[in-house]
């Protein structure tokens, strides 16, 4: 595909990027809007925006919107199109000059990958998708701790490796469609990321007999009876690709290593999905842990995910699949794991928070030592018994309505403002002895403060609080001092 013959070439298009002001700021500034919305900006507008024929407006046009250009514009804008086009990022018919694949610039990064649908044409199977709002959320979730070997588990256009590099020593990129991975390397050289090693294979045999610090992935997690497009469909039944990276990746993590990965997962009529997905970690010797963030009926999302360009055919197989398999909704969300040998190993499941602030990864690692925590000390009494501290994020958001002459409190909201924004209602008197945890008092001194000034027994407030005060050290609004 790439026929580029060095450093010297991907330093070329570094440099003509660069001094047309092709970056993140100058391409937003230029369309007006951030880059990751251009994908549902009508064409029109973006077209008018860059019509001026400057070499950035050429270079958008080109390598974003995917239109083409006058042989004349390319020139000013590229130098010498023969030159791209032979190293394989152009077309050049007669007069026009086309892009082949999108150039995308992502915090400093310029990362190429394929044009979705340009012009109504269907995807090829080997299509490799761009920086998506899935890409996204994985990387805004990441745990970030300095690794000294991260994998990237089917890397696509490489995106995942390629911020892994910022703290790891070196980088494993792996995917099982041979032009993702020829793309991955090219995105590298131009990146200058010699840490990052791009390898072709499925699962984990492109790794076999290595381990590492982080395993990342964004699999082709579609539940579907179709195998057509390597970025969708993983080749097998169900929820198969995500319960097997669930099963294999603890065989390639280091002591102490985390592995997070996107998923989704089947839910059959009446069946308990936390249940379900705990089968998955049975024997791991890892923690996990798993943020579900929606949860879809079966025909909503064929109609989402269907690429086949019979729509209607395609969906009567796809309801078809589900009937056969029993599935009545498809869950979709992050799994964490960690490696932990040595000890009883924990397994949670949530619906994860409306909001999060990115990143948020070392918001996951607090998850991770407060269930620690929390396995650590199953008494109530040692619960009771220990000094808690509120989180300097934590927010308490008063609802007044009018009553007899002045205001009556409606709704008393505890919420976070960092990483994950866990919340939820609190009444006046826990509010108040929320605001006393200063890490000084343990809890117990705390509740018999709260019994003598407010009224409730003593014993009654042991009884119903721990089940309160861990949901807190969960979502990280308390933290042991």
């Amino acid at each position: 595909m790439f026929r580029f013959q060095g450093p010297a070439d991907h330093g070329r298009i570094r440099e003509t990027l660069a001094g047309a002001g092709y970056d993140d700021r100058g391409v937003s500034e230029l369309l007006g809007t951030n880059l990751s919305a251009v994908a549902g900006k009508k064409l029109p507008p973006l077209l008018r925006r860059t019509a001026g024929g400057t070499p950035l407006e050429t270079l958008v046009r080109l390598f974003i919107l995917g239109v083409r250009v006058g042989a004349g514009e390319a020139r000013a804008a590229l130098g010498e199109p023969e030159w791209w086009a032979a190293g394989g990022l152009i077309t050049v018919d007669g007069d026009e000059v086309q892009a082949t694949l999108q150039l995308r610039c992502y915090q400093g990064l310029v990362v190429a990958f394929d044009f979705h649908r340009r012009g109504g044409a269907a995807l090829a199977a080997d299509y490799v998708m761009g920086i998506s709002a899935s890409s996204l959320t994985l990387a805004g979730l990441t745990i970030r701790r300095p690794s000294r070997s991260t994998l990237d588990l089917g890397t696509g256009n490489g995106f995942q490796a390629f911020l892994a590099t910022q703290h790891s020593e070196r980088v494993v990129a792996t995917d099982r469609n041979p032009r993702a991975v020829e793309i991955a390397a090219f995105n590298a050289r131009l990146n200058e990321l010699a840490s990052v090693d791009c390898r072709e294979g499925d699962f984990f045999a492109p790794v076999a007999g290595e381990a590492f610090d982080l395993i990342v992935s964004n699999p082709p997690f579609i539940v579907s009876p179709d195998s057509g497009f390597y970025f969708l469909h993983g080749g097998m039944q169900g929820d198969d690709v995500c319960r097997t990276i669930a099963e294999r990746a603890p065989a390639h993590l280091n002591a102490g290593g985390y592995c997070q990965f996107l998923a989704n997962w089947a839910v059959g009529a009446g069946e308990d999905w936390r249940r379900r997905l705990a089968r998955w970690f049975d024997g791991t010797g890892c923690d996990a842990l798993v943020l579900r963030r929606g949860s879809t009926p079966p025909d909503e999302y064929a109609s989402i995910w269907i690429e086949d360009d019979d729509f209607d055919a395609s969906f009567d197989d796809w309801m078809r699949y589900y009937e056969r398999l029993g599935i009545r909704a498809i869950d979709s969300g992050l799994v964490t794991m960690r490696r932990s040998d040595g000890a009883a190993n924990w397994f949670a499941a949530e619906d994860s928070p409306e909001t999060m602030t990115f990143p948020a990864g070392d918001d996951l690692v607090r998850r991770f030592h407060a269930e620690d925590y929390l396995a650590a000390h199953p008494a109530d009494e040692a619960l009771l018994a220990t000094r808690f501290r509120l989180s300097p994020d934590a927010r308490l958001d008063q609802q007044l309505v009018p009553a007899e002459g002045g205001w009556g409190l409606l709704d008393n909201q505890l919420r976070r403002t960092d990483g994950l924004h866990w919340s939820g209602y609190v009444d006046a008197d826990g509010a108040e002895l929320l605001a006393r945890c200063d890490g000084t008092v343990t809890m117990a001194a705390l509740l018999e403060e709260l019994a003598a000034t407010v009224g409730p027994d003593v014993e009654e407030l042991r009884a119903s609080w721990p089940g309160t005060v861990r949901r807190l050290v969960a979502c990280g609004f308390l933290a042991p001092a």
